[in-house]
C-alpha cells in the first residue's frame, strides 16, 4: 500500500512525512529515497536522503526501466526507482512517498504499468495533497537559498495552482495548521484507508484529528507565517 503525498516545494511534505513515520513507527510505515544527479548537500547521506548518482548511471536505470519517472529541476534530474520501491514494500507494511504536483499522476500510472509488466500484484495507492497559500510557498522556497528567485517561483506556482485545482486527490490537507496537526491528520487518513483493505488500523497514534475525504470538505485558504521546520 502506497500513500502518495503530492505538494509544491515549500508545502512541508518532507517534514510531515518524517513526522508521520516517527509517530507510526518504521516497522509499520517507511519511505524510500529518490534518485538524483545533484551532489549531496551538507548533512545529506546517500541512500537515506537521496540515491546520488551520475547522469550516466541515471540514464542506465532509465534504459532498463527501473526509473519510472524523471524531472529536471534547476539543472539536476530527480527520479523514482520502482525497484527501490518494491524492495521497501518487502520489509514495510505501508510506504509513504512525496511527489510534485505535476508528475504524481504519471508516477501512479507508471507504478501500475511497471507492476503489470513484472507480473506482480497491484496494491492500493492513496493520494494526499499537502497544500498552503502561495505567499507562504514562495517565502519557504526562496529561503532555502538554492538559487530560487521570487519572480520565477511565483510564475511556477501559478501553473502549479492550476494543476492542483484540476487534479483529483483522495485527500487534501492544509499544512498551515502546523507540523504536528498536519501529521496527525495524515496518520488518521492512513489508518482509515488501511482499515478499508485490512479490517484494522495500521497502528494507534493517539488522538489524531478526524479528516474527511477531499470531496467532502472545502479547501482551506488560511494564510500563516513561515515555519522554518517546513521548508521542503
Amino acid at each position: 500500500m502506497l500513500f502518495a503525498i503530492a505538494g509544491s516545494t515549500g508545502a512541508g511534505k518532507t517534514t510531515i512525512i518524517k513526522r508521520v513515520i516517527e509517530k507510526m513507527g518504521r516497522e509499520n510505515i517507511s519511505s524510500f529515497a529518490t534518485c538524483t544527479t545533484r551532489t549531496p548537500r551538507p548533512g545529506e547521506f546517500d541512500g537515506k536522503d537521496y540515491h546520488f548518482m551520475t547522469k550516466r548511471d541515471f540514464d542506465t536505470f532509465v534504459q532498463i526501466k527501473d526509473i519510472i519517472e524523471a524531472k529536471k529541476v534547476y539543472g539536476n534530474i530527480y527520479g523514482t526507482n520502482i525497484k527501490v520501491m518494491l524492495d521497501m514494500l518487502e520489509v514495510s507494511k505501508v510506504l509513504i512517498k512525496d511527489f510534485d504536483v505535476e508528475g504524481y499522476k504519471n508516477v501512479i500510472n507508471r507504478v501500475y504499468y511497471s507492476l503489470e509488466e513484472r507480473n506482480l500484484p497491484l496494491f492500493p495507492i492513496v493520494t494526499i495533497l499537502i497544500d498552503t497559500d502561495d505567499k507562504t510557498l514562495i517565502e519557504r522556497a526562496t529561503s532555502r537559498k538554492d538559487g530560487t528567485d521570487v519572480a520565477s517561483r511565483a510564475k511556477e506556482l501559478q501553473r502549479e495552482r492550476i494543476l492542483k485545482e484540476s487534479n483529483s486527490y483522495d485527500y487534501r490537507v492544509d499544512s498551515s495548521c502546523g507540523v504536528e496537526e498536519c501529521a496527525n491528520k495524515v496518520c488518521e487518513i492512513i489508518n482509515q484507508e488501511y482499515k478499508k483493505y485490512h479490517g484494522t488500523i495500521l497502528c494507534d497514534v493517539g488522538s489524531a484529528t478526524e479528516t474527511k475525504p477531499h470531496n467532502e470538505q472545502k479547501q482551506q485558504a488560511s494564510v500563516t507565517s513561515i515555519q522554518e521546520e517546513m521548508m521542503l
